[in-house]
């Protein structure tokens, strides 16, 4: 049985009880910022894999920008073993998290060179106000 991904989701926070019940809270596929580069403070990349009960897999994560950039994402290895259900939670806590440009970023996860997930968030510049203030708090006229 080939390893595959249930959820692949970018959040806000995720958490595992000790039931191993898996919360998700605030998924999300768009980042509204006002500058680039800049750097998200913290999200949580989850994942739920599916595939042969109790069999260990090497993953690979990959993260790919639009465009050109100097920002390397190093690509991240590891290795899970599934559970008697033939599941596993993943979950990925990124803090400062670089944001170059603005466009579509991919995020893939890949076993033995085989891809198992792929998941795109887009990167939107914007002036976007929130109650007549900007994100850094100034007041903004129209």
């Amino acid at each position: 049985m080939n390893l595959s991904t249930d959820i692949f989701v970018l959040c806000d926070y995720a958490t595992v009880s000790q039931e191993q019940k898996l919360s998700i809270v605030g998924i999300f596929d768009q980042f509204f910022v006002a500058n680039l580069p800049t750097n998200w403070p913290r999200m949580f990349l989850v994942t739920v894999l599916r595939g042969q009960p109790g069999t260990e897999y090497p993953l690979k994560l990959k993260i790919v920008p639009p465009g050109q950039t100097d920002q390397k994402f190093p690509e991240r290895e590891l290795k899970v073993t599934l559970g008697q259900n033939g599941k596993t939670n993943l979950l990925t806590e990124l803090v400062n998290f670089p944001l170059p440009l603005a466009g579509v970023y991919k995020v893939e996860l890949s076993s033995e060179n085989q891809q198992i997930g792929q998941l795109e968030f887009r990167v939107n510049k914007t002036t976007a106000t929130y109650g007549g203030q900007d994100l850094q708090g100034k007041k903004i006229s129209n």
